[in-house]
């Protein structure tokens, strides 16, 4: 079953890819030798090498759909103020977002720099137009064996030093007070672990959902970064969902918020599964979230989904 909250689980003034508990394990913890498995030309999971032998060279594997199971969607305005923001046609690579990528060439056994990533600098979903400017943090990008935007969170291991990741974008947009709004994401999850060390995840990520005042996340020196960290929120602008099964299927994650006063961007950010206590292992987990397309429906007021109360 669907596992949807109505505020944050982790219970934190300020949240983000690192956390205390990790960083005390990982100062503790022995560096080891690492594999280096490279998906689809530019998702990188790196997993530990424990048997005693040494580092070894990449490992290059290509994750092809049999088929595209997600029918691409044209980014429009329908009369009833719906608005579907199509990511599956790509990302030009002339955003000068400020971040990049490397991306592997099976062809020519050279890596090439991908400049269409989204950054700190804004770039619009519809160049023609400049409509609904995106930025990006932890470095979202589009790939093309999924045809999809990407959003990766992992928690590999403290053992070598290993920082949580995650990743996020935020979306220009105007939420007006006393209007309901839908927000529906199509998305699919990939465990990235089982796909190249053939053993699942431990634990799932969350998908953070905010309307959020200002568009602007972090610096911009870490804009490219994936230890990204989001200040305190009120509970009636955030929402949560948590993977509950490692099912490769498409996913409409649904949320609905009901401001009281303007907001000015749709954030949607990716968190791997942390450590529970001081006690606990290091869960290891790496996952990708494809995510196709997302759609904002006005819908009228209702205050009943507000939640009483101050900040998560």
């Amino acid at each position: 079953m669907r596992k949807f909250y109505y505020y944050l689980l982790l219970a934190f003034i300020a949240i983000g890819c690192e956390s205390t508990e990790d960083l005390v394990q990982e100062s503790k913890s022995k560096k080891n030798p690492t594999q280096t498995y490279i998906i689809n030309g530019d998702i990188e999971y790196i997993s530990e090498i424990t048997d005693g032998s040494a580092s070894k060279d990449p490992i290059f594997i290509y994750d092809i759909p049999e088929k595209k199971i997600i029918d691409k969607k044209l980014t429009n305005k329908a009369s009833d103020g719906t608005v579907i923001l199509d990511f599956s046609y790509g990302i030009s690579g002339n955003t000068n977002s400020g971040c990049t990528v490397d991306i592997y060439s099976n062809s020519t056994g050279t890596y090439n720099t991908n400049r269409g990533v989204y950054g700190y600098n804004p770039y619009p979903l519809h160049p023609d137009t400049n409509q609904y400017l995106i930025r990006g943090y932890g470095k979202p990008y589009h790939n093309y064996y999924y045809n999809s935007l990407i959003l990766q969170a992992s928690n590999n291991s403290a053992a070598y030093n290993y920082r949580p990741t995650c990743s996020a974008i935020s979306i220009e947009y105007e939420f007006k007070p006393n209007v309901t709004y839908e927000i529906s994401l199509e998305t699919i999850f990939n465990d990235n672990r089982k796909l190249t060390e053939t053993k699942h995840s431990e634990g799932f990520p969350t998908v953070n959902v905010y309307l959020n005042g200002s568009p602007i996340l972090s610096s911009i020196d870490k804009a490219c970064e994936k230890d990204i960290f989001l200040t305190a929120t009120p509970r009636n602008y955030v929402r949560s969902y948590t993977l509950e099964d490692n099912i490769i299927k498409v996913r409409t994650l649904q949320f609905k918020f009901s401001p009281t006063e303007e907001k000015k961007a749709l954030i949607i950010f990716l968190l791997p599964k942390l450590s529970d206590s001081r006690s606990t292992a290091v869960p290891i987990n790496n996952y990708t979230m494809l995510l196709p397309t997302v759609t904002i429906k006005e819908l009228p007021f209702d205050p009943s989904i507000n939640i009483t109360g101050g900040r998560r």
